[in-house]
C-alpha cells in the first residue's frame, strides 16, 4: 500500500473515523483450536491452498456475519477503495448506473481516455473485454473496466445512431474523480454533489465562488443517488450552508474512542437552498441534508431518503507472523496496524499487512437528535421521479436517427419502452431490445395514434410518442422542476 493512501485512509471518515478496534480475546478465538483446524485442511484437502489463503477467508467469513457495511478487503480491494475515497482511480473515466436492465453511462469525464476515444453519455455497455455484462451488477462491471495504467480495455456498447454493437478500445489512465458538476440557469445555481471523497470540499468551493461572482442567491443542491463518503467533508460542506450550531453528534462503541461533536461557525446563511434527496441518498448525504432540514437551513424535495447513520472505520490488519513480533517486541496484543503507529510511531511494511477490514464503530444523529438509520430523512416536499415503475428523468427524446423493427437494439427503443409504459402500453424486459411484445405494442400504438400500424419504430411513430410523452410529463425532471417552482416562488 502506497504512503499516500495510509495518509489519506489514517485521516479520513466514510461515514467514518480511525478507531483502536481491535478483536477480542475470548474462548472463541483459541489460537490451538484454528491452528487445528488449518492442519486438518492442509493433511485432507486434496486442492491448493495456503494458510495465508485460509486465514484470509476466515477473516472475510468472520466480517460477513456482521452488518451489511462490515467487509474484509484484501490489499489490492482496499486499494482500490482508498483510491475511490481519495478520488483518483485508475480506469477510464466514466461513470455509469444499472438502469432496468441496462448499464447505461451516465457521464464522460472532460479530457479523459474515455472521452477522446469516443465514448458518450448515454451509451449502453453490453461487453467488457468480449464479456457480456447484461447479468452483472455496477461495481461488477467497474472492477472489469478499471485496471493499471498503460493497459486497455474494450467496451462494447449500443449508440443511440447506430443499430449494431460497437466496440472501443481505451487505454487506461490515472483518473481524477470530479464528485460533481454545477451550472447556472437563469438566476438559480445548481451543484449537483454525487460523492463525498477528498475532493468534494474544493469543487464546493469551486461551485460557490462561481455562484457568488454571479450574484446567486438561490441554488438546487443535488444529493440524488449519492451514497456518501468523508464524513469531514459532509461537514465541511454542511458549514457552507448551517447557520452556527450543531451539525452532527457521532458516538462510539469504544469506550476508548471520544464522542465527537461538529458545529457551524456561519453566522447567517446567504443563500435560499433547496436539496434535492431520493431513495439513495445515504451517510454522508444524510448527515448534509440532515443538518440542513433540523436547522432549517433548506428544504428538502424528493423522496425518502435511504436511512444509513452508521458510521465506518478501515484500518490494516496485521500478519500472525508480525502479530508474534511486535508481540514480543512491544509486550501488548496488536491487531490494528494504527495501533501500533498510535502507540510507538511505527507503521509495519506491506509485507506484514494481511488485509484491511471496513467495520461500523458508532452511529450518528441529526442536530435535533433524530437516528435516522433504518429509517431515513422524509423530504419537506414529496416529489416522486419513478412513475409505473419507470424513473422519468433517465428518459430521452427519441432521435429519429434510425427506424428500430423486430429484432434490432438501440437506445431508441429502449426510451421508447419506457414511453410506451408510461401510457400505459406492455412491453418486454425493460432494455434496449426490440422483442417481440414491444414490437405488437408499438403497432398497437400506431394503430391508436392513427398511424399504420406494422410494428415498426419510424420517424413518424417517434414523432408521436415524442409528443404524447411530453403531454404526460411536461418536465423529465419532477423533483428538479419541483425545487425551481419553490425557489422561483418563494424568495
Amino acid at each position: 500500500m502506497k504512503k499516500v493512501k495510509l495518509m489519506v485512509a489514517i485521516t479520513m471518515m466514510v461515514c467514518f473515523l480511525m478507531t483502536g478496534v481491535s478483536f477480542a480475546e475470548d474462548g472463541y478465538l483459541d489460537s490451538d483450536y484454528f491452528n487445528s483446524v488449518m492442519d486438518m485442511i492442509e493433511d485432507s484437502y486434496s486442492g491448493d491452498i495456503s494458510r495465508e489463503e485460509l486465514l484470509e477467508g476466515a477473516l472475510r467469513g468472520m466480517f460477513d456475519t456482521m452488518d451489511d457495511y462490515t467487509l474484509y478487503y484484501t490489499k489490492e480491494e482496499a486499494e482500490d477503495y482508498l483510491n475511490d475515497i481519495e478520488g483518483t482511480y485508475k480506469g477510464i473515466g466514466i461513470s455509469f448506473n444499472r438502469s432496468d436492465e441496462e448499464i447505461v453511462i451516465v457521464k464522460v469525464f472532460k479530457s479523459s481516455p474515455a472521452e477522446r476515444a469516443g465514448i458518450k453519455k448515454g451509451d449502453i455497455i453490453k461487453k467488457v473485454d468480449g464479456v457480456d455484462v447484461s447479468n452483472k451488477n455496477a461495481d461488477e462491471v467497474a472492477s472489469m473496466i478499471k485496471g493499471e495504467e498503460g493497459t486497455t480495455v474494450t467496451l462494447g456498447i449500443v449508440r443511440e445512431n447506430m443499430s449494431q454493437l460497437i466496440e472501443i478500445e481505451v487505454v487506461r489512465e490515472e483518473i481524477k474523480i470530479e464528485p460533481g458538476e454545477y451550472r447556472i440557469e437563469n438566476d438559480i445555481g445548481y451543484i449537483k454533489l454525487e460523492t463525498f471523497n477528498s475532493n468534494a470540499k474544493s469543487f464546493i468551493n469551486e461551485a460557490l465562488k462561481e455562484m457568488d461572482e454571479n450574484n446567486i442567491k438561490k441554488i438546487i443542491l443535488d444529493l440524488r443517488d449519492n451514497p456518501g463518503g468523508e464524513v469531514g467533508q459532509a461537514v465541511a460542506i454542511a458549514e457552507k450552508f448551517v447557520p452556527i450550531g450543531l451539525i452532527t453528534r457521532l458516538e462510539f462503541k469504544s469506550e476508548s474512542e471520544r464522542d465527537q461533536i461538529y458545529t457551524s461557525k456561519l453566522l447567517k446563511p446567504k443563500y435560499e437552498l433547496v436539496v434535492l434527496v431520493n431513495e439513495m441518498s445515504a451517510s454522508a448525504s444524510e448527515i448534509l441534508a440532515g443538518a440542513i432540514q433540523d436547522r432549517e437551513a433548506g428544504i428538502l424535495v424528493g423522496t425518502k431518503t435511504y436511512g444509513k447513520a452508521k458510521v465506518q472505520s478501515i484500518f490494516p490488519i496485521i500478519t500472525p507472523k508480525a502479530y508474534k513480533k511486535y508481540k514480543d517486541e512491544y509486550g501488548t496484543s496488536f491487531i490494528n496496524a494504527y495501533d501500533i503507529l498510535k502507540k510507538h510511531k511505527f507503521y509495519p511494511p506491506d509485507n506484514e499487512i494481511i488485509g484491511w477490514i471496513k467495520m461500523t464503530v458508532g452511529r450518528y444523529y441529526t442536530p435535533k437528535g433524530r437516528m435516522i438509520d433504518g429509517v431515513g430523512l422524509e423530504p419537506d416536499v414529496f416529489v416522486e421521479n419513478v412513475i409505473k415503475g419507470v424513473d422519468v428523468s433517465t428518459i430521452s427524446l427519441l432521435s429519429k436517427t434510425d427506424k428500430p423493427g423486430l429484432g434490432s437494439e438501440s437506445i431508441d427503443v429502449y426510451n421508447a419502452k419506457k414511453m410506451l409504459v408510461l401510457l400505459g402500453y406492455e412491453v418486454g424486459n425493460m432494455d434496449g431490445f426490440m422483442d417481440e411484445i414491444t414490437f405488437k405494442s408499438i403497432a398497437e400504438f400506431q394503430k391508436d395514434s392513427g398511424l399504420y400500424p406494422y410494428g415498426v419504430l419510424d420517424f413518424s411513430t417517434q414523432d408521436v410518442l415524442n409528443a404524447k410523452f411530453q403531454k404526460v410529463i411536461p418536465e423529465q425532471d419532477l423533483q428538479y422542476y419541483q425545487a425551481v417552482k419553490i425557489l422561483s416562488s418563494r424568495f
